[in-house]
């Protein structure tokens, strides 16, 4: 039977630790409105909790690290404050008992993001370690309220074998969400003030391969007639999927944006075959003139992993090619670091760690340039704009200014100006630009 909160349980304050992807902080915001709605309340701080969520990551060694160092930093505050809840969530769970147990000591309770029911079981055993009023926080705003982007789930896990990647031992096997959950998530987003849907996947343009009929078409063509969403994107996509139809449906459906993460990993065939891409470079080619024909426009972002196991200087330059040549709005190069646990762990990390920042360099460097290139095209004309946030300006005497972002997904800084807030779209001349950002001024008249 499903755990059910009573008034007579003790209300927590509960601070939710965030590591990792965007559907990680997903997973969060959906753990903590379970969480409201039990009756507990988020603490704003580590210092003001009664329980603590470690929603944790295990895409690299490095997320691990800190995963493990926030759980031992909980380990030293127990022993002041032993009434302290402290619940474990996310990929970490999954990993090896061998891996687990030795960072376990402060954990009371293991659960999947998808069932938060035994966190909320501990929660009601447990006693508050104070029973100061929780008035102030219990009036606080629903998670993720007042944000102009919000991320929405649409499929969970992956079946992909990639053998340099743990998710698909971490989050499980493909799962999508019924099509009419993903609507009504994104209008309560959309209620709660979001502008922006983003949809999430590991591959989410494998969206509804599990289920009959519905594909990601009809899931962004659902959410563009959700009254008050002005744009949806979609991350990850995978270019095995890159169909056609989701190009048209860039070019063709009014909120979906042109702009797309589509990770190459390698130029080298060799190389993807190792990795089991199920694509080779010359597809992937294929993929992106598709894509750029269909969808004018269209701003293309990758990602690139340099060294992996055998990956010659000879490989290496296929992909620096290819970066070259494609010309992509932005490339994540990251250094192979095998992960325990997938395929490529058993095999000779043979490329040496100075050689691999090598590569990494270089291919940013190259990205720079081409970045900066693309972005100078944006000076003098006056993309629509929607606006997130009011920031500090760089520099002591430096005034505040607005961030918000074009269709093409291109950060974009204005100076304030009556009329902008949060949510509000607006033409912007580009004045400037760099390989990061663009700054321009917002036109008069264009708020909306």
């Amino acid at each position: 039977m499903p755990f059910a909160f009573t008034s007579s349980a003790p209300a927590h304050r509960v601070f939710i630790w965030t590591i990792g992807c965007q559907m990680n902080r997903a997973d969060s915001e959906r753990i903590e409105r379970q969480l409201q709605s039990a009756g507990h309340a988020p603490a704003r701080s580590l210092g003001e909790a009664t329980a603590v969520v470690v929603n944790g990551c295990a895409v690299r060694e490095n997320a691990d690290r800190k995963v493990w160092g926030m759980l031992g930093m909980l380990k030293g505050m127990k022993k002041t404050r032993p009434h302290l809840v402290v619940g474990l969530t996310g990929c970490t769970v999954h990993a090896g008992e061998d891996e687990l147990a030795p960072h376990l000591a402060p954990v009371d309770v293991l659960f999947d993001t998808l069932n938060a029911e035994p966190l909320l079981a501990a929660l009601a055993r447990a006693a508050p370690a104070d029973t100061d009023d929780y008035a102030d926080v219990e009036a606080r705003a629903a998670p993720g309220r007042g944000a102009v982007s919000r991320f929405v789930n649409v499929i969970y896990g992956c079946d992909k074998r990639c053998t340099y990647c743990i998710v698909p031992f971490r989050r499980g096997a493909q799962r999508s969400r019924p099509l009419a959950e993903i609507v009504d998530e994104a209008r309560r987003c959309r209620d709660e003030g979001a502008r922006e849907i983003v949809l999430l996947g590991q591959i989410v343009n494998a969206y509804g391969f599990d289920l009959n009929g519905a594909r990601l078409v009809d899931v962004l063509a659902a959410v563009d007639r959700v009254e008050g969403v002005e744009r949806v994107r979609f991350t990850t996509a995978h270019p095995r999927y890159m169909t056609r139809a989701l190009a048209e449906a860039m070019r063709d459906i009014p909120s979906v944006c042109e702009e797309i993460n589509l990770p190459v990993q390698s130029g080298d065939d060799q190389v993807l075959k190792r990795m089991a891409r199920g694509y080779g470079a010359g597809s992937y080619r294929d993929t992106i003139a598709m894509l750029r024909g269909t969808a004018p426009g269209v701003a293309v972002t990758t990602d690139v992993i340099v060294g992996f196991c055998g990956e010659t200087e000879a490989h290496f330059q296929a992909s620096l090619r290819l970066v070259r040549d494609l010309r992509f709005d932005q490339v994540h190069v990251a250094a192979f670091s095998p992960r325990r646990g997938t395929a490529a762990a058993a095999w000779p990390d043979d490329v040496p760690q100075a050689e691999k920042l090598r590569r990494l360099h270089v291919i940013e460097q190259e990205q720079t340039a081409i970045s900066e290139q693309i972005n100078r095209a944006y000076v003098g004309q006056a993309p629509e704009v929607l606006f997130e946030e009011l920031t500090a300006g760089k520099g002591a005497a430096a005034e505040p200014r607005w961030r918000g972002r074009t269709r093409t997904n291109k950060l974009v800084f204005t100076p304030d100006r009556p009329g902008l807030r949060p949510g509000v779209t607006a033409a912007v001349r580009i004045g400037a630009a760099t390989p990061w950002s663009l700054r321009g001024a917002a036109l008069e008249g264009a708020a909306a």
